[in-house]
């Protein structure tokens, strides 16, 4: 799988008035790389202001996990370890030391499906303690299931069915008598799924907006020329 990767090159100077595409080609081969690395680190600050903001490189704010709690933060690690990489004087690589993090990072950048298998998840989240109480998710997949409670009428006779609250499942069943439940409503009992995919919201942002590469790496071209002239 590729890594989500924002690549500059800053011998692509595109729309720079003539003088100063010769001014760049006349610089030493090392300050083009301050300058390469200069719009490397650009991104990254970029980047990180759109995770701590919770926004898209678009300005739109991040699409929630489904049932996830409102306010609660995502990708809150991701803008650790992320570094420009110098390929030559005049290319940078801005992605993630870590392979397994720029895999996380690039079906969060894109909405790119994971494939899952139960072996998978225990080796993820471990093997579930079935003692343990309820899950809020488990409760909250037990009530958008259908499940009720059954409790006797106050008046007359049998029993009627009443849908109770996430804070009762969780108080009053085990994750193991919730799972049990849950795949009995849904599959009859059967033994559930062997392989599934779950396919996360895009969420892009990694860099600038898209169409604005350009513009973005002109600006710091320029102030890094007007920084050199100016010592």
């Amino acid at each position: 799988m590729p890594s989500p990767m924002m690549r500059l090159d800053t011998d692509r100077t595109g729309r720079l008035r003539l003088h100063e595409q010769l001014d760049i080609i006349s610089l030493p081969p090392r300050t083009r790389r301050n300058i390469t690395m200069r719009a490397g680190r650009s991104v990254i600050k970029a980047t990180k202001k759109n995770l701590r903001q919770q926004k898209t490189i678009y300005g739109r704010s991040m699409e929630e996990r489904r049932g996830g709690r409102k306010r609660h933060k995502l990708l809150r690690r991701m803008g650790r370890g992320l570094t420009p990489f110098m390929r030559g004087s005049d290319r940078v690589d801005v992605t993630w030391r870590n392979s397994q993090t720029a895999k996380i990072a690039d079906r969060h950048q894109n909405g790119i499906p994971e494939q899952w298998t139960p072996s998978k998840a225990r080796k993820v989240y471990g093997v579930p303690d079935s003692k343990k109480p309820a899950t809020r998710d488990q409760a909250r997949s037990l009530n958008a299931a259908g499940y009720r409670l059954r409790v006797r009428k106050k008046k007359g006779k049998g029993c009627s069915l009443k849908r109770v609250p996430i804070k009762w499942i969780m108080a009053n069943l085990s994750r193991g008598q919730a799972g049990m439940i849950l795949r009995l409503m849904r599959d009859n009992g059967q033994k559930g799924q062997q392989r599934w995919q779950v396919k996360p919201a895009a969420r892009p942002f990694l860099g600038p907006e898209p169409g604005t590469e350009q513009a973005f790496l002109n600006d710091i071209i320029r102030m890094t020329m007007s920084d050199i002239r100016n010592r």
